[in-house]
């Protein structure tokens, strides 16, 4: 395992930024945090498209130990796949327990991340006259909250026994479920699995460390102007 030397993170108060926060508490590594306002176009910058062509956040930038340059990695999921593959911790190396943690990993990011971040945006920035957007994307957010809770009603983790990058990646998405309207007394499992990944003393401090970022942007999109919100949602 190489050394990571000056770990910086890109990032803003996202549930996929806090996967890599809750992901470095975990693993006890110091970091920088650059907040990157989105809601004023950084993420579009010269600068930043160097980073990540996608134009997106997190991006996780470091030091190798025996390396002149530095390695950039962009995707959350991928992110957390190399740091889990660097420490050795979170993502087994035996079969079928590594596949078992990546299909659930990638059931948040595959499924998960995109269904739920369009119901965020029907929801609380697009809801108007969008009564068919918002009925499908919640439909879609029922099914996949009842998919955790039926998995984790057999194992007390995504992937069975061990926590594992899968239940760091869902964890933030999953705490939208009452936002998105719908009963805890429904999931029960699930909720009882949130209960269990928030008593971690690493999930704690990972997500207060996007605390202060989570009030900053929320400044910022208030006070955004028609462009700057047509340039974040893709519209311009």
């Amino acid at each position: 395992m190489k050394k990571m030397h000056q770990i910086k993170l890109y990032g803003m108060a996202s549930p996929n930024v806090r996967k890599i926060t809750i992901m470095l508490a975990e693993l006890a590594q110091p970091y920088d945090f650059h907040h990157v306002n989105v809601f004023r176009g950084e993420q579009f910058t010269s600068e930043f498209s160097q980073l990540n062509p996608n134009n997106k956040v997190p991006i996780l930038e470091y030091d190798a130990e025996g390396s002149r340059s530095k390695v950039v990695i962009f995707e959350s999921a991928a992110i957390l796949i190399h740091l889990a593959e660097q420490f050795g911790q979170f993502l087994p190396t035996a079969e079928p327990q590594r596949s078992n943690v990546l299909q659930w990993l990638m059931i948040q990011a595959c499924n998960m991340g995109p269904m739920m971040g369009q119901l965020n945006h029907f929801s609380f920035a697009a809801r108007q006259d969008n009564d068919y957007a918002f009925a499908r994307y919640q439909r879609e957010a029922n099914r996949l909250y009842q998919l955790l809770d039926a998995q984790l009603a057999h194992a007390p983790y995504l992937a069975g026994e061990e926590i594992s990058i899968a239940d760091i990646a869902t964890y933030p998405w999953s705490l939208y479920l009452e936002r998105h309207g719908f009963e805890r007394d429904q999931f029960q499992h699930l909720c009882e699995w949130q209960q269990r990944m928030s008593h971690r003393p690493a999930v704690v401090k990972g997500m207060q460390a996007v605390e202060q970022t989570e009030a900053i942007d929320a400044t910022a999109f208030a006070s955004a102007s028609p462009h700057d919100r047509d340039r974040f949602f893709g519209l311009t």
